[in-house]
């Protein structure tokens, strides 16, 4: 009975990242765990919740090995050990949370309230000082339940993790203290989620710009096939002359040949797009060099091209699985692997890979795949008052994983929230989408070789979280800090009560 409620345990915690539309799901995960943990001593309840954290882990990130088998190179025995150090790492922070929520509970009751609390503060400390994960916060479940992901504007992921654990620990408390009068507090936190956004002043239309613009995806698979590229080429030509917008958007690896020193393929490009490009902006991605040269180094880049396809902006990204992630000894931990492993040493951020980039009433700012699990507001980022617009540009079919998927998309959701900014994914293998400043999904497709206009509504706005991107957490931690603070008291006075 035990293992089938840890298993029921971590299949709700898992299920919304195959099927987001069950994100209500999440909040039945945590009663087979509590009840499982409510009994038993801390050293029991510590391995029921790394079973949990374990099995959530292996649901959820299996997808990893595809990428760490690429960059390791190393055999399948050695990639599923580091895999499963991995996994063991990361249900740590279940099981961390578990140990804390046991300890600052009251002895006869469930607290809903110190659940969420102690829950938040550790996703925020986490994020803030041990991101070794950057994949599997709470709030990833929410991203589809619009009235919840909204409040991501206010305080982040962290945020939306609070309010749902809230509610998933009232499921809990009326499971275990059966009684309809335990359903009021549940039905006023709806209440509140609902009437808080009302109060919200709409956007004055005057500041408001229409800009249509098209995302196009070619499926890039040429493999240095000189057939196959001037397919590709063929292809991305024929997409872009049949768009009718200003401003042109393509996935991450749209192009297969090096744009900088690859003059035969960027010359039979620029042939094909003379009479397809007037007045038009595109942005294109492959890898490039950093300089005309032979030895110069290789970056996943995107480049943004005048209609005669003059470069007039770069954005790069240092092919690195470790540059998401923030954790202790980060800089010489890789510092180390680059010896050993083909790891670089020097892990671009986005204040020095990427700039505002600028085109007429468009401002708009580049993240690549695993920048879009970074929140925009973090210390790491540039919170330009003149950003109007996010584009998310990716290739995702090297991760044959519809988890994976459905991850970015949802921190691409998030993204949008936080930073009160509409989103464009230009994706290859995943979701193509156009998301505005509140969350909304007003475009979500697969594109194959084929392309979609979205009308933008463009404005320069700032959320509440980016105006004040730690005051939230910082009153739930002083909060957190307080209670933990008289727990002990009590905890020490009890114990030498005893004693006398």
């Amino acid at each position: 009975m035990e293992f089938f409620l840890i298993i029921l345990s971590s299949l709700l915690f898992t299920i919304p990242h195959y099927f987001p539309t069950l994100f209500f799901l999440s909040y039945f995960a945590f009663i087979p765990l509590i009840y499982l943990i409510k009994d038993y001593d801390y050293s029991h309840s510590f391995i029921i919740a790394l079973l949990v954290g374990f099995l959530n882990s292996f649901f959820t990130l299996y997808w990893l090995y595809q990428p760490l088998n690429n960059a390791l190179k190393m055999p399948f025995s050695f990639n599923i050990f580091i895999l499963f150090l991995y996994f063991l790492i990361s249900a740590l922070v279940l099981t961390v949370w578990v140990m804390i929520n046991k300890f600052l509970q009251p002895k006869y009751s469930y607290s809903p309230f110190i659940a969420a609390l102690s829950w938040s503060v550790l996703e925020y400390l986490r994020f803030e000082f041990f991101n070794f994960n950057p994949f599997t916060y709470f709030a990833y479940t929410q991203s589809s339940f619009e009235l919840i992901a909204q409040y991501a504007a206010y305080g982040g992921i962290f945020l939306v993790s609070f309010i749902t654990v809230l509610i998933a620990s009232y499921f809990v408390k009326i499971y275990l203290e059966p009684s309809w009068k335990k359903t009021v507090p549940l039905l006023l936190i709806f209440i509140i989620l609902v009437t808080i956004p009302l109060f919200n002043q709409p956007a004055v239309e005057e500041e408001i710009k229409y800009q249509k613009a098209d995302i196009v995806i070619v499926n890039s698979k040429a493999n240095n096939d000189f057939k196959k590229i001037e397919e590709e080429i063929n292809s991305l030509s024929s997409l872009v002359k049949n768009t009718e917008s200003k401003y042109i958007f393509a996935a991450e690896n749209s192009i297969s040949f090096d744009l900088i020193r690859n003059n035969y393929y960027r010359d039979k490009l620029k042939t094909k797009l003379e009479s397809g490009l007037e007045n038009t902006y595109l942005q294109l991605g492959g890898q490039a060099a950093a300089f005309d040269s032979y030895n110069a180094k290789i970056f996943n880049s995107l480049f943004l091209l005048t209609d005669d396809l003059e470069i007039i902006n770069r954005s790069n990204k240092e092919r690195n699985i470790l540059s998401g992630l923030n954790f202790p000894y980060k800089k010489e931990i890789i510092a180390f692997l680059s010896d050993y492993l083909s790891f670089s040493q020097k892990v671009l951020n986005l204040s020095e890979a990427d700039k505002l980039v600028k085109v007429e009433e468009v401002s708009y700012l580049n993240l690549f795949s695993d920048e879009i699990f970074i929140p925009l507001v973090s210390k790491n980022y540039n919170n330009s008052q003149d950003l109007n617009l996010i584009i998310n540009s990716a290739a995702e079919e090297k991760i044959d994983s519809a988890v994976y998927s459905n991850l970015s998309f949802s921190a691409a959701v998030y993204r949008a929230i936080e930073s009160k900014t509409p989103l464009i994914r230009a994706i290859s293998g995943g979701y193509s989408a156009y998301i505005n400043n509140q969350g909304k999904i007003l475009m979500k497709k697969k594109l194959d070789n084929n392309g979609e206009t979205v009308n933008l509504a463009l404005q320069k706005q700032q959320s509440y979280y980016q105006k004040n991107p730690q005051k939230i957490m910082n009153i739930i931690i002083a909060v957190f800090l307080f209670i933990t603070f008289v727990k002990i008291i009590i905890v020490i006075k009890n114990e030498l009560s005893s004693r006398n």
